[in-house]
């Protein structure tokens, strides 16, 4: 009896503790990332990607080129942009709190609505067409890298330091 029960898990086992973890690896194939197999797809190109309304919580997305893609509407907690490429993109009331934006391009994007509390947007690139209306930035790391937005402060005072930016790390995301 005790030999049929270790046999009856031993059968089990893989898919009690191996299921949960398939879509935790990294992938460089867009496709698979695209399905939702992976949860990181570092470097890759997912120009014009529809992520919208999709939860990919932690997501690693480092140096990956997402210009002109669709993430409206995610949830993209904790998820780390460094170094990515966001020009152009549709953030439009998706969730990003406790994401790492540092160095990522985000000119032109449409962050309306969007929640930014306690990101780190530290050297991110904003322009003129860049939307942040509505957007929560309550605690987040500003582009100095040492202010944290505070409600009703104006963001046109926080200065540009063109000294230190040159000193990070140097992405190719514009």
């Amino acid at each position: 009896m005790k030999y049929k029960q270790l046999a009856i898990l031993a059968l089990f086992a893989p898919v009690v503790f191996v299921a949960p973890t398939v879509a935790q690896f990294n992938t460089t194939d867009p496709a698979v990332f695209l399905k939702g197999q992976a949860r990181s797809c570092q470097g890759c190109n997912l120009q014009g990607a529809d992520l919208s309304n999709q939860s990919r919580v932690n997501a690693q997305l480092r140096q990956a080129d997402l210009s002109n893609a669709n993430l409206s509407g995610g949830n993209f907690r904790g998820a780390y942009f460094t170094c990515a490429n966001l020009s152009n993109t549709n953030l439009k009331d998706a969730q990003f709190p406790y994401a790492n934006f540092v160095d990522a391009n985000l000119s032109g994007a449409d962050l309306s609505g969007a929640d930014l509390s306690k990101t780190d947007l530290s050297g991110v690139i904003f322009d003129a067409k860049t939307n942040i209306t509505g957007a929560n930035l309550d605690g987040a790391k500003l582009w100095d890298a040492k202010t944290l937005y505070q409600p009703g402060m104006d963001l046109s005072t926080i200065p540009r330091n063109e000294n230190i930016e040159s000193q990070r790390v140097k992405c190719n995301n514009r």
